[in-house]
């Protein structure tokens, strides 16, 4: 089996769709319901096995070949909670992953994940009144449901 490694630098780069197929082709967690004990928490588990398991689990992560695109895929889509330490992903805490989303690498993420979005429905990110862009200054947006706005 040939392990395909990325970078930190090209995951920050990459779409969702190649993150999410470079983490399926080579993640070490693979088959996640073998590894579900060890990278998340059993909320019975007293704060002493919790940091244990937390351990093992991120050295498991650090020797990922997927490790960065696993770790980006979780920044970009809401992995982790600043209230609850209850997981682990990419070989960080959820706790740190919601803060470096939230606080350190915001507008990157937000950057990223919309460029996401773009991809599959075919938008193209063009500078506002590019020549020949066919791009106006009224934006008409309806909304399918309260969480995801869609361009009419």
């Amino acid at each position: 089996m040939t392990l395909n490694r990325i970078s930190p630098e090209a995951a920050r780069l990459a779409r969702r769709s190649v993150l999410q197929a470079a983490v399926d082709a080579s993640a070490r967690c693979g088959n996640r319901e073998q590894y579900r004990d060890l990278l998340d928490r059993n909320r019975s588990a007293p704060p002493a096995i919790w940091a244990a398991q937390q351990a093992a689990a991120q050295k498991f992560c650090a020797a990922c070949p997927v490790r960065p695109a696993c770790e980006e895929l979780a920044l970009r889509y809401g992995e982790g909670d600043r209230n609850s330490d209850d997981q682990v992903r990419g070989g960080r805490r959820g706790q740190d992953l919601a803060i470096d989303r939230e606080i350190r690498q915001a507008g990157r993420i937000v950057t990223a994940v919309t460029a996401d979005w773009q991809q599959p429905l075919g938008l193209a990110a063009t500078p506002r009144g590019a020549a020949g862009a066919g791009v106006t200054d009224d934006v008409v947006v309806a909304r399918h449901d309260d969480s995801m706005p869609v361009a009419a």
